[in-house]
């Protein structure tokens, strides 16, 4: 009779695995919708690389409880409309979550679809504020947000002796939380900004050099500017042009971009980027020896995205190993809530009232020869 017992109890557990979306008996299903082509494609395709080369390394080694991990593609090409109707298609196709979508706009246009479908989004390629105030139960922040790069901007301001500041901002959400962090820094420092000037998403050249006129009005050292890369490239053109004379301060996702993009290196040496994740070239840290390996065997180029895409797979991978053999969205949110997440140095920790999760941020330069230099 136990033995009979013991039988139906694993064939329920099995059924219920089975029945839980995006999970068969040999794999997992995890979406991913990302700009793949137009103006975001450089960033996109190497956050895809590095999360393709993290599970190909998590599948090679017998997968999740003896499933593999398999991902399912979408291109959105950054456009929020077109991202909505791929997290569809991919929730109809099955998963058991997501991970890698890219850019605030589109991020908040597909957050309603996710939230009512009970669909936890591991990892976000955004450092918007609005993905982690107020806490969102199913949104899992692998990277530090506008406010920590904002602070670890204007410590480097500090540090270098630059009181002289003017923050050029974009009228966005992103912007906005950027520029409010960055003003909290200054006042902790008992500084004032020169000159703070806000721009249009869609500016066009006009305006952007009509903006960086008033923000270089009084000659500051500093000009940070938290732009998308379309803009802070047109800022840093005009800013030369003018002779501001500043020093430029551009966000990690920006900073990115411009290079994923194909931005002629001498335009942009010398521009002082915040970076979310460890730097790539390096091996101070078990999970960047990790990274170079696999980068290295693919014969792909290691970039700050790739390895934000390689830190999403250990993490999910982590979390389902946390699950065991019955994978489920409510165990994966629990698994990230239960304890933190040591990815080889690199350290998450979440809470039920908490989704930052990484608060790291380090700063690094332009190189002539199109590098970031720590």
């Amino acid at each position: 009779m136990k033995a009979l017992v013991a039988t139906l109890l694993l064939a329920i557990g099995s059924a219920t695995a089975a029945a839980e979306p995006g999970v068969t008996a040999n794999k997992v299903a995890i979406g991913i919708s990302a700009p793949l082509t137009g103006p975001l494609a450089g960033y996109g395709t190497q956050l895809r690389r590095g999360l393709a080369l993290g599970l190909e390394q998590v599948n090679a080694g017998g997968g999740v409880a003896g499933r593999e991990i398999e991902l399912l593609v979408r291109d959105d090409a950054g456009r929020p409309a077109q991202a909505l109707a791929n997290t569809q298609a991919l929730l109809d196709a099955g998963v058991l979550a997501m991970t890698g979508y890219h850019g605030a706009g589109t991020i908040e246009a597909v957050l309603p679809v996710l939230e009512a479908a009970g669909v936890p989004l591991v990892g976000a390629a955004s450092s918007a504020e609005v993905l982690r105030e107020p806490p969102r139960r199913n949104v899992f922040n692998l990277r530090a947000g506008a406010r920590e790069e904002a602070a670890a901007m204007v410590l480097h301001l500090d540090t270098l002796g630059l009181t002289e500041v003017a923050v050029l901002a974009q009228d966005d959400a992103l912007g906005r939380a950027g520029l409010e962090g960055i003003q909290v820094e200054l006042i902790r420092l008992s500084m004032r900004p020169q000159a703070v000037v806000r721009l249009t998403p869609d500016a066009d050249a006009a305006a952007i050099t009509q903006t960086v006129q008033q923000a270089c009005r009084g000659r500051p050292q500093g000009l940070v500017l938290v732009l998308d890369a379309r803009n802070a490239l047109g800022a840093i053109r005009a800013a030369k042009r003018v002779a501001c004379g500043a020093r430029f301060y551009v966000t990690s996702e920006a900073g990115a971009q411009l290079l994923a993009g194909g931005t002629e290196a001498g335009e942009i040496a010398g521009v002082i980027v915040s970076q979310v994740v460890p730097h790539p070239a390096s091996a101070s840290l078990p999970l960047q020896a990790e990274f170079q390996r696999a980068t290295s065997a693919a014969g792909v180029t290691p970039s700050h995205p790739a390895m934000e895409g390689f830190i999403y797979a250990r993490a999910l991978a982590e979390a389902l190993r946390r699950c065991g053999r019955e994978p489920t969205r409510r165990c994966l949110v629990a698994a990230l809530e239960s304890k933190p997440l040591d990815l080889g140095g690199y350290r998450l920790q979440f809470a039920p009232n908490d989704r930052r999760g990484s608060r790291f941020v380090e700063m690094t330069i332009v190189t002539a020869d199109g590098r970031f230099r720590r």
